[in-house]
Formats: structure tokens, sequence, C-alpha cells
């Protein structure tokens, strides 16, 4: 092959910076931010108190909306103004369920959890638009329940139905108590203003902190990893991460952060696959801010003359979907001879075979969920086809 033709396109995501010993971690970001731990730690232990039950989160949550005190007093125990102490809502929400968040794809999978949820059978009070829009209404109806039945029935008839979720409820006391939510202004098109503001501050935080960690160190190793990853052959560089690895060797033809990077403006974002381009949730799509974003033309990331796509580092989560599918249409995966080569690392050896199992399943996940896309019987045996030619691999990085 000749020597300058790109025969690889590279794709990682954070198990490649974590491979090179970048303290990169959602729990590492926390770890880092000892005032705002504290703070949130603080938090959380009053709203798990067996003593702050619903019904006192549900007083207060009133009370920050300017109704009189009836029981509950959380709002004097952490009256904490989070734009003092330049605490996000979105620090706050994946704090709260931190447990549950063991990479970045965890991290977006909540972002969406919460913007996507709508009142239904299954969870019929998850739904913070429709208990903001609520408490509005609370405001509305309490000077006029004395003069009409119909406004006291009403009335009574809401707060009967006000959510009894904690979850909802606590996110309701933080918007209206910490983050001073105006609820005089309340509209769907003020809320999602207002959490997108509030996920431009997150980025803003984390994008300070990446930047303090990359050194001379993180250079030399994100060399050596590229070097093995490419097999000394030219290639592309498609990065999920926001880190720009060192590829001062003429192997690397071209580099794009997807996501943006820490010089320009890091992106969080959920998936846009199913959700409407008029929908005022599409602001929160990788696309939308993908394309917001972009100045100018840019270099052809995808040539035609790539021989194997390598993964390494990256969850394969469903969030980023959208583009391995559209890599896969431009190639033509189905009918080309392409082979797709899926790197893991080993750090503790006794785990291997779960690590292995853990990457198959996701690497099954990503081919089955393109299958679909075919919308034929080629779509359920796109697996096996590519497994039985030998396209298919899953190999761990010596």
């Amino acid at each position: 092959m000749t020597q300058n033709v790109i025969s690889r396109l590279l794709v990682i995501g954070n198990g490649f910076d974590l491979k090179c010993d970048l303290k990169s971690k959602f729990e590492d970001y926390y770890s880092s931010k000892d005032n705002m731990v504290r703070t949130l730690g603080k938090m959380n232990k009053n709203f798990n108190n067996p003593s702050t039950d619903t019904e006192i989160l549900q007083a207060d949550v009133l009370c920050s909306a300017g109704f009189p005190r009836e029981v509950g007093n959380l709002n004097d125990i952490i009256k904490i103004n989070f734009n003092d102490k330049k605490i996000s809502f979105w620090d706050f929400y994946f704090y709260f369920h931190k447990e549950k968040l063991s990479n970045w794809a965890d991290v977006e999978y909540f972002l969406n959890n919460l913007l996507m949820i709508n009142s239904h059978k299954t969870h019929p009070e998850r739904d913070l638009k429709k208990s903001l829009n609520m408490v509005v209404r609370f405001k509305y109806l309490r000077p006029r329940i004395s003069l009409e039945k119909s406004f006291r029935e009403e009335f009574k008839e809401l707060k009967e139905n006000f959510t009894a979720d904690q979850e909802t409820l606590v996110l309701l006391f933080v918007l209206l108590n910490n983050l001073k939510y105006n609820i005089e202004k309340h509209s769907e098109r003020y809320l999602y203003d207002f959490l997108f503001d509030e996920l431009n501050k997150f980025e803003k935080n984390f994008n300070d902190y990446l930047i303090a960690l990359q050194d001379e160190k993180y250079k030399e190793k994100s060399q050596q990893l590229l070097n093995k990853l490419s097999h000394n052959e030219r290639y592309n560089l498609l990065s999920f991460n926001y880190t720009t690895p060192c590829t001062s060797d003429s192997s690397c033809n071209i580099t794009r952060n997807i996501h943006g990077r820490l010089e320009d403006h890091l992106i969080i974002g959920i998936d846009s696959k199913s959700i409407d381009p008029n929908s005022p949730i599409f602001r929160f799509t990788k696309t939308y801010r993908i394309m917001s974003l972009a100045s100018e033309r840019q270099d052809k990331l995808l040539p035609k003359t790539v021989k194997s796509i390598v993964f390494y580092g990256h969850s394969l989560a469903q969030a980023d979907y959208s583009y391995f599918q559209s890599i896969f249409d431009y190639y033509n995966i189905y009918d080309s001879d392409i082979a797709l080569v899926f790197y893991y690392s080993i750090y503790d050896e006794s785990k291997e075979q779960e690590i292995k199992r853990v990457q198959f399943n996701a690497v099954s996940k990503l081919m089955a969920e393109y299958g679909m896309t075919f919308h034929n019987e080629k779509g359920k045996n796109l697996m096996h086809k590519v497994l039985l030619e030998g396209r298919l691999i899953l190999k761990k990085l010596a």
C-alpha cells in the first residue's frame, strides 16, 4: 500500500485517556472538587435523612415558591446559594446519582433520563416540567380560592395529586431554593433555557478541570498508545474525548474531536434519534450542538481508502450510536471488506473474562442495533456475516 494512503480510522473514548493515566473519570472530577463535594454531601445527607419524608419536602418546595410554611423546615438547614459556589444544577443531579455513574456514558444516560421523562403510566410523577407547571397553577389559584368553588376544588385536587416522588421533590427544592429558579417566569422555554445554561456551567467546570491535567507525560503516553493502535499505518483519528492526544509523528493525517476540544468548547449531550428537531429538548442533542459550533469547513475524516476501523477505550454507549451508524453506512459495512477491530485492555488479570464478556456484549448490541436499520433480512445476519468473513475482531491490546 502506498505510504501516504490512509488505511485506518481510529475511534477512541475515555478509556484511551485512562490508559494514559489521565484522571478523567466522573469520580475523579468530583474528588478534585472538595468544597463542592462537602456541600453536596451535606445536602444529600439531609435529603436522605429518615425524618425527611415527602411531606416535609413537599411543604418546603411550596414554601420556596412563596407559600406560607405549614410543616417542614429544610430551607434554613440547607439554604446554599449555588451561584456563589459555582455549583450547577447538573453538578448536583449527577452527584445525586453518583453511585450509578461508572463512566461518562452513564452521565449522558442520566442527562437523557431527566430531559426525556414525560408523564406516563410507569412513571406518572417523575416529570419536572409538569411539577413546575403545578406549582405555577398553585400560585395562580391560591388568592382565588375564597372567590369561587371551582377554584377551591381545583386547588384541592392539585394538592392531592402534587408529586410525592422523592427525586422530583429534591430536584424541585434545589431549583427553587438553591438555584433561585424564577417561578414567576416559568414556561417550557424558560425551563429548558435554564437547564441549558446550567449544562454550560457544568461543562465549563469540567473543562477547567481537564485543562489542568494535561502534561508532557500525557503527550508521551498518548503518542505511544496511538502508535500501537495504528500498527505504523497512516490513520485518521476520531476522538470522543475533549483532550488532544499527541499526534506529532507523520502517521496521523486528521484529528477530529467530535464533542469539542478543551481549547474551544466541550459538549455533553444526548442522542438525537427519535427527538423532533422542533422539540425544546433538541438543543441538548449532540447533533444540534456540534452543528451550532461548526464554524468552517473541515477536512474529510472518512477517506475511501480505509481498510480497518479500530475502536479503543469507547463504551459504545447508545448515546453515540448515530455516529457509528453514519460511519457504517458511509463505508457500506455489510458489503465491504473493511475490518472492525475492537481493542480492550486488562487492568486486573482476574477479571479478564468479565471484561471480554462486557466488551462482546457492547459490540453485539451495537451491531444488532445497526442491523435493525436495514429493515430487511440482511440486518439480522450482519454480525454472523462479518464474523464469518473475519472482519469482526475483539482483541486484547498488548
